[in-house]
């Protein structure tokens, strides 16, 4: 019993254990998934603190922040999901949404099924030229505007965006936080994400709209044009009163418009440079803030409120707990174990990677998984074995990952908090029934792809 009672107290035994009731907890959504996380973070702290496996901050100012909660948190992440809110905030005071989205629900006649692609695809390419959360944030914006003003169901419109600003991601080298860290440890170049990776992502994707299209298949039909009440199933919206709109009326502030494109744009520059001119994300996105606040001067009251803190509270309480678990060895121990599997069978390490990483990327945060990982695969090529074909699968494991649950992606929890404050709240089980089929059926697809290069002798 003392050898039962050592293990059910062990570091990596209590630290998956309060992961588990976490994660339980979140399911029931009995509490909001902020006082949750928060929850779950005070108790990893608590028995690291106890057992000795975790600390919340260094004992000393020389003391060095890795294995402690506050060097756990990825402050990256944080300062960049706060900069863009504050700019999208700034932005919203113009009418710059509402304006956008009379315009593209003229395009699309008020038509759910063709809008849901247009706004889906367009985040797809964004997030393959920005940072995914930099594109949900501005294009879920727009998205509750264009629900707002045509009265339909923003959520299958959101849960759309999110997924595919996951898989769009996949697609570059500045797509995703995990690509970087990739691109760097094994030396791969912006060209190499977009040779090997950028059909991949795009055939993923057109596997995706067609899981939409089945998926959300009941909103499509009883989703009608504004003004319109619904007569049949499949009723088409003529979208009558739609084109009376007059989109320009709904700018408020053009000066303080122009003077936001203006920065916006810049912001936009500076994310694609921000490698050469070796900056963070988060760094270009504060400033962006600061200078939107110096230059437009808008009611700051405003602007504050309409940041989602429950947002950045929640994934600092995240961080921290996944930071307990990296710390009780839990991660590594599962790398090594995907590192063991590509040394035994290295014609299944391909699929190892691949369903592993994303099965994981779903229950923790990607990046210190990613962080965990790839030490073992530089170590596996430095002992000869060919681990070029699992950078690739390693990079759509975790990008595809991160769809299947609310919390496994930032842009996922961004959506979330923004479906809530539109009144349309998505909740974490309904995000599970619509994320679980859609990323098997991206995995179904990658794998066969991914299988297909390699069989071929392109990876």
């Amino acid at each position: 019993m003392p050898g039962l009672w050592d293990a059910l107290l062990s570091p990596a035994a209590v630290s998956l254990a309060i992961l588990a009731v976490t994660y339980g907890l979140l399911f029931l959504e009995r509490l909001h998934r902020t006082i949750v996380s928060l929850a779950g973070a005070t108790a990893m702290v608590l028995a690291g603190k106890l057992l000795g496996f975790y600390k919340a901050l260094p004992e000393s100012p020389h003391d060095p922040l890795e294995g402690t909660a506050l060097g756990a948190i990825d402050w990256n992440t944080i300062w960049l999901l706060f900069g863009m809110m504050v700019i999208v905030g700034v932005l919203e005071e113009t009418g710059l949404f509402e304006y956008l989205a009379i315009k593209l629900a003229k395009l699309t006649r008020g038509r759910y099924w063709p809008m849901l692609l247009a706004l889906s695809w367009f985040t797809f390419v964004a997030s393959a030229l920005l940072d995914n959360v930099t594109t949900i944030i501005f294009v879920s914006s727009i998205t509750v505007s264009i629900a707002a003003l045509l009265r339909v169901n923003p959520v299958p419109l959101l849960v759309g965006e999110a997924i595919m600003s996951g898989i769009g991601g996949m697609a570059t080298l500045v797509g995703d936080p995990p690509n970087v860290i990739i691109g760097s440890a094994a030396g791969l170049t912006f060209l190499d994400f977009v040779v090997y990776l950028g059909t991949v992502a795009v055939l993923v994707g057109l596997a995706t709209s067609a899981v939409f299209r089945v998926l959300f298949r009941d909103e499509i039909v009883r989703q009608t044009a504004p003004g319109r009440r619904p007569t049949e199933p499949g009723t088409e919206p003529e979208g009558t009163e739609l084109l009376k709109l007059d989109e320009a009326e709904a700018l408020r502030d053009r000066p303080a418009l122009v003077k936001m494109l203006i920065i916006f744009g810049l912001v936009l520059v500076l994310f694609g440079l921000h490698h050469r001119l070796r900056l963070l994300p988060s760094e270009v996105a504060v400033a962006g803030a600061v200078a939107a606040l110096l230059w437009v001067r808008p009611n700051l009251v405003e602007v504050l409120n309409r940041t989602k803190w429950d947002v950045l509270l929640f994934f600092a309480g995240l961080f921290v707990i996944v930071g307990g678990l990296r710390a009780a060895g839990v991660l590594g121990a599962i790398a090594k174990w995907i590192g063991g599997a590509v040394l035994s069978h290295p014609v299944l390490a391909l699929f190892v990677v691949l369903w592993g990483s994303a099965l994981l990327s779903a229950v923790v945060d990607n990046i210190p998984f990613t962080i965990a990982l790839v030490p073992i695969l530089l170590d596996l090529q430095r002992m000869g074995a060919d681990v070029f074909p699992l950078w690739w699968a390693l990079a759509a494991g975790v990008a595809i990952g991160g769809c299947a649950t609310p919390i496994g992606a930032s842009a996922n929890v961004y959506v979330l908090s923004l479906s809530e404050r539109a009144g349309h709240p998505i909740g974490f089980r309904r995000w599970l029934r619509l994320g679980v089929p859609t990323v098997l059926a991206q995995l179904v697809v990658a794998s066969l792809l991914l299988y297909g290069m390699y069989a071929l002798g392109w990876l």
